[in-house]
């Protein structure tokens, strides 16, 4: 049987009732009542002062909200924060930073009651915009940053999504240093040919960086298949160092997993449409100009990457430039196993450069081969063993 509990205003009333009708002395009332002798005068003021009226509600709970609320945000500045939050679906940080940015752009103060970021939170949870904060966060990772942009471009595929009906990678390119992305370009497949081709034409608008960080979906690795893939190769003719990260530390690439994360929460979950494919890559292009021109960045003091991103001043060329060696260099063409011969030795040197030609040289009882200006293999001729691939 659930117990009963008396209303608040009952148990006032008996304290009230002990002490003005039983004569009870207020001290041996407040230590019946569970109460300091403070609360129990309070209760009798009420008491006193409702005189023939009805008591009950002169007892009753009273709301504690104030009258006045000098400090509370603008009702217009709450709105402002909403359609921000309903447009681009950015967190609290982000919106108030934007809402500076804007006044300033339009040579305006900045708007009167803007709060605190923290506050802004607490408008979007007021307004469920929000939800509430994971009680356990990740540790915080090791951050690394270029110290100018087109020193190193970070290329990834964002996981599969669905776009009429049937599956999509899009390719990310992004400017390391200033986190300006290059290319959110949606592809039927994930092969390295078909990534080259977006960057052979971000090349032509952005110029050449110095290097390319990707991982190893677009490397040759293992035991079994040393030396350079058909991506890299590519890189490498055009003077660009092609870097990849250790198997399975996504990590290393943290800024394209950043960029992935908002994506999912600002365009694919949020308002990309799905039901064509040039819908979804005229939102998806729409996005990357709001990403790279609107949007405040933490990393970058709560500015838009473009702040950061200038083109490279290294142009592509108009075709794939073929590797170059100098005259009397011993040039050896690779086979269709990716294998080259030297000295009666096969030394395998990728499948990605399969037809082209290497520079083969013996220093010091060492086997080095070059691909143009990159060192693909170095063998001890102590490993080397004829009739064998290694």
């Amino acid at each position: 049987m659930p117990w009963k509990v008396p209303a608040v205003s009952d148990v006032r009333f008996a304290l009230c009732h002990a002490v003005r009708s039983l004569r009870t002395p207020v001290a041996h009332a407040a230590r019946e009542f569970g109460v300091s002798r403070k609360t129990a005068h309070k209760w009798l003021g009420a008491f006193d002062a409702a005189g023939p009226g009805p008591v009950a509600a002169a007892l009753a709970d009273r709301p504690r909200r104030p009258h006045r609320s000098p400090g509370r945000t603008p009702a217009t500045v709450e709105r402002d924060v909403l359609a921000v939050r309903d447009r681009y679906n950015w967190g609290p940080r982000k919106i108030r930073a934007f809402l500076l940015q804007q006044a300033e752009r339009d040579g305006l103060p900045p708007p009167p009651g803007l709060p605190s970021a923290r506050t802004v939170g607490a408008i979007l949870a007021r307004h469920g915009r929000i939800a509430s904060r994971d009680a356990n966060p990740a540790p915080p990772v090791q951050r690394f940053e270029r110290a100018g942009p087109n020193e190193l471009w970070q290329v990834d595929h964002k996981g599969p999504l669905e776009v009429e009906r049937r599956p999509v990678t899009p390719l990310t390119v992004l400017d390391d240093h200033s986190r300006y992305c290059l290319a959110f370009r949606t592809l039927t497949d994930k092969t390295m040919a078909a990534a080259f081709a977006v960057l052979w034409d971000v090349f032509a608008d952005a110029g050449l960086p110095e290097a390319v960080l990707s991982d190893n979906a677009f490397n040759t690795t293992g035991v079994e298949a040393p030396g350079l893939s058909w991506f890299d190769s590519r890189l490498i003719r055009l003077g660009i160092r092609p870097a990849h990260g250790r198997p399975y530390h996504p990590q290393t690439q943290g800024k394209c997993e950043r960029l992935h994360g908002s994506a999912v929460r600002e365009l694919i979950d949020f308002n990309a449409r799905r039901d064509r494919l040039e819908h979804y890559d005229a939102d998806a292009e729409r996005w990357r100009g709001v990403y790279n021109a609107l949007r405040p960045h933490e990393a970058l003091g709560d500015q838009p990457p473009v702040t950061r991103w200038r083109p490279s001043p290294r142009r592509r060329p108009a075709a794939l430039p073929e590797p170059h060696y100098e005259p009397g260099e011993p040039v050896r063409r690779i086979g269709s196993c990716g294998e080259v011969s030297f000295n009666g030795y096969r030394i395998l040197v990728g499948r990605g450069l399969a037809g082209d030609h290497v520079r083969v040289e013996e220093h010091d009882r060492e086997v080095r081969v070059y691909y143009c200006w990159k060192q693909v293999r170095s063998v001890s001729c102590d490993r080397l063993v004829r009739g064998r691939m290694l």
